[in-house]
């Protein structure tokens, strides 16, 4: 008997069967997977907002003293 194709495989219903759904924990350790990706961006994130803000306003206040006209400067020459 000469095979024509593909076997297409059906229930006595007259319904298609699908591919095999995953394993319920393979589906569960990606999730955990992804979540704790997330988590660690977001503690990257946090952090360095934490680090930067403070070292761009402070460079942000060197900057406006620095090219302040002289009349106004706090310290220094005028």
């Amino acid at each position: 008997m000469a095979e024509n194709g593909p076997i297409i495989d059906m229930t006595p219903e007259g319904e298609f069967t699908g591919p095999k759904p995953p394993h319920k924990w393979l589906v569960f350790l990606v999730r955990l997977a992804m979540f704790g990706v997330a988590l660690v961006l977001i503690g990257v994130m946090f952090w360095a907002a934490v680090i930067l803000v403070p070292l761009i306003l402070l460079m942000a206040l060197v900057g406006a003293v620095f090219f302040m006209p002289a009349a106004w400067r706090p310290f220094g020459r005028r």
